[in-house]
């Protein structure tokens, strides 16, 4: 494991004023992003399906930054373009995609007991919806302030993890976004940077009260990666540390 550079409010990039846009916002690890990011001083867009968690979680945050709930469902056909005119009316451009929204349907030991239709309708939130949107915000992110790109994946979905036992269709999602973020790294080089952030098991709604981390813990952890230069790209890390795909 490859330690990343140091990160931390006094190292690494400021995030005063980063516009950011921010999916799977009212709940959850995307829920204390917002925070955090607001606390730094960043302009932030959140998203989720939920408009009175995000109305909210609006009343809730503090700090020098501002944010501005936007009401939308990934997966329908329409939000890419929805989302991408509401960036490109507030900013005209886009720093931050922190692609966090995602879901896990079922639970089953093997997937053959999964209900029918899990791995599609997982994909459907957890690859397809990350995909469109990027593809609908590639111009503003080109007309950002070296724009970066952050999929929130998981262990469960690296190599390692798709050898452990259930969340079947849940794992082979994560291990495809994880495929789509060594592309789109590959092929945006240059233009933005695209990386995939680990939370670890938390305590949230799909992580479950058993998990042993914590939402603010996930969310230092995402500002030590967007505090990274552009350069840093095509990498999934965990608390700070860069790990394996």
């Amino acid at each position: 494991m490859t330690q990343a550079s140091p990160a931390g409010p006094a190292a690494g990039r400021d995030l005063t004023g980063r516009r950011v846009l921010v999916t799977g916002a009212s709940r959850g690890v995307g829920r204390a992003v917002v925070g955090a990011l607001v606390a730094a001083g960043a302009d932030v867009l959140g998203t989720a399906r939920d408009a009175g968690r995000l109305d909210a979680l609006a009343a809730e945050v503090t700090g020098p930054g501002r944010f501005e709930p936007v009401v939308a469902d990934l997966t329908d056909p329409a939000a890419p373009a929805l989302l991408a005119g509401t960036v490109a009316r507030r900013w005209g451009g886009l720093d931050v995609l922190f692609s966090n929204a995602g879901v896990m349907l079922a639970r089953d030991e093997r997937f053959e007991d999964e209900p029918a239709g899990t791995l599609e309708d997982t994909l459907a939130v957890n690859l397809v919806a990350p995909h469109r949107l990027v593809l609908a915000l590639l111009p503003c992110l080109r007309a950002g302030h070296e724009p970066q790109v952050v999929h929130v994946s998981s262990g469960a979905g690296t190599r390692d993890g798709m050898a452990e036992p259930g969340i079947g269709s849940y794992r082979v999602s994560k291990y495809a976004l994880n495929g789509l973020v060594l592309m789109q790294a590959a092929q945006l080089r240059g233009e933005v940077a695209v990386n995939a952030l680990d939370p670890g098991w938390v305590r949230t709604d799909l992580g479950g009260q058993q998990a042993p981390g914590t939402v603010e813990e996930s969310a230092a952890g995402a500002l030590a990666l967007l505090r990274e230069p552009a350069t840093v790209t095509g990498r999934i890390v965990k608390d700070g540390e860069e790990i394996s795909f």
